[in-house]
């Protein structure tokens, strides 16, 4: 039943849904962290949100990207850019030492992950079907 539903979805657009969603969150963060004190509220906890977002990010991109390279098109491309993708993704948020450059490594790595979606989704509409090779004989 779960393979059916899973089957069903679009998960490439579900993946660009998540990767704007990502770069939003991170564009407006800063606006609202300077908004949010004058409303008298504090905003904490904020960190489980953006765990939850890239991590929602990564298992939907690896089950698309996935299906479309192993069923349908057989290329490399979309799997390297959404790797490249997150991983500035990942960087972005976890090495202090590109705090300047935060945003802009975050916005990058998102676009990236869009790009990966995108060409699946064209790879996987314009390719003949590819069968798993059985080798089992």
């Amino acid at each position: 039943m779960l393979e059916r539903l899973i089957s069903r979805l679009n998960l490439d657009a579900l993946g660009i849904g998540a990767s704007l969603l990502c770069a939003v969150h991170c564009a407006l963060l800063p606006l609202l962290i300077t908004v949010i004190p004058l409303l008298g509220t504090s905003l904490t906890g904020h960190g489980l949100g953006e765990y939850m977002l890239l991590g929602t990010s990564f298992v939907i991109g690896c089950i698309a990207l996935g299906r479309g390279y192993y069923y349908r098109h057989r290329h490399l491309l979309p799997l390297v850019l959404f790797s490249l993708g997150f991983a500035l993704l990942m960087a972005g948020h976890f090495i202090p030492a590109i705090h300047d450059w935060e945003l802009l490594i975050i916005a990058i790595g998102a676009m990236a992950i869009i790009a990966a979606h995108w060409l699946n989704i064209r790879h996987c509409r314009n390719c003949t079907v590819h069968k798993p090779s059985n080798t089992a004989n």
